[in-house]
């Protein structure tokens, strides 16, 4: 019988951290979790350098960049951006595009009529960029003409969109190499998710696996001294409380089925990543490693 894959663990670089200060921040946290992500709100810290920042100060996690808004990102720029990064620390670069949020999107006068559109266009051209394809597009918003990268990635890395409702979860499905749930997703939503995506690959025909990658606040202590998450947070699931509770919801998570579980912390983000780190993570049941499992065609030469 095939091991369940192995639940990657992450931690969310904080908007908050100043851009000087994230060095020394994840230098700290490398390592001791699979995957860093970067935040790209407006009108904090810019996604690309912080990223870029955060490749640079560490050496054993991947590094996702979550997420890219859409409408002020050029599908060509975009891919350039991420090729770069790419070659520049092969096999550690996870990428994410999300529609923005609609507020942010007005101030900077970048909305558009069809958001679904949009990302699935801009993603398509990506990847396809990423990919090393000659590309031309005459989409609705994606306009090239003959476009190659010059320096495409040895291995692209995956992009992963940062969606929530049901079309834009088919979208995903259809057009990207995974989802990134960052409005704190309830267990019993990711097999409602899984089910949309699902209907989009069928769509598509696509058959290889779609990463699901949560990102899960959580706050361990007293709730009663718990910090209100950010406004502008899409009021979601948390695990709050002392540790065994705050395990016990994030292992919930887990056996939901999400293939990436990214702690945000809510109150100061070392302490609590690092009670996290020492004192949750450990304790939680993440799988088997896939490298330890045959693969799936030494399974199926057993057959």
């Amino acid at each position: 019988m095939e091991p369940t894959p192995k639940t990657s663990t992450g931690a969310m670089v904080m908007r908050h951290i100043a851009p000087e200060d994230v060095p020394a921040h994840v230098r700290r946290l490398d390592g001791r979790v699979d995957e860093l992500w970067v935040v790209e709100d407006c009108f904090y810290a810019g996604g690309i350098s912080q990223v870029t920042a955060v490749l640079a100060n560490t050496t054993e996690s991947t590094v996702g960049h979550g997420i890219a808004p859409a409408p002020f990102r050029n599908a060509a720029a975009l891919a350039m951006e991420w090729a770069t990064l790419a070659r520049l620390y092969p096999g550690r670069l996870a990428c994410g595009v999300g529609h923005g949020v609609d507020y942010w999107m007005d101030q900077i006068g970048e909305t558009k009529a069809s958001p679904v559109t949009l990302i699935r266009e801009v993603t398509e051209a990506t990847r396809a960029l990423l990919a090393g394809e000659t590309i031309t597009v005459d989409g609705r918003y994606v306009q090239l003409d003959n476009v190659t990268l010059e320096f495409p990635p040895m291995s692209p890395p995956p992009v992963s969109l940062g969606v929530r409702g049901p079309v834009s979860m088919k979208t995903s499905g259809a057009a990207a190499d995974g989802t990134i749930v960052a409005e704190g997703p309830a267990p019993a939503d990711i097999a409602t998710y899984r089910s949309q995506i699902d209907e989009g690959r069928a769509e598509a025909g696509r058959s290889d696996h779609h990463r699901i990658t949560s990102f899960a606040g959580f706050f361990i202590g007293d709730p009663a001294e718990l910090p209100p998450p950010p406004a502008d947070i899409t009021p979601g699931w948390a695990a709050v409380g002392p540790v065994d509770q705050v395990t016990e919801e994030l292992q919930a998570m887990v056996d939901a089925g999400v293939d990436s579980l990214v702690l945000v912390p809510f109150g100061d983000p070392e302490p609590q990543l690092d009670l996290a780190i020492e004192e949750v993570l450990p304790n939680l049941r993440l799988g088997a490693d896939w490298r330890d499992a045959d693969s799936v065609f030494e399974q199926l030469a057993k057959q």
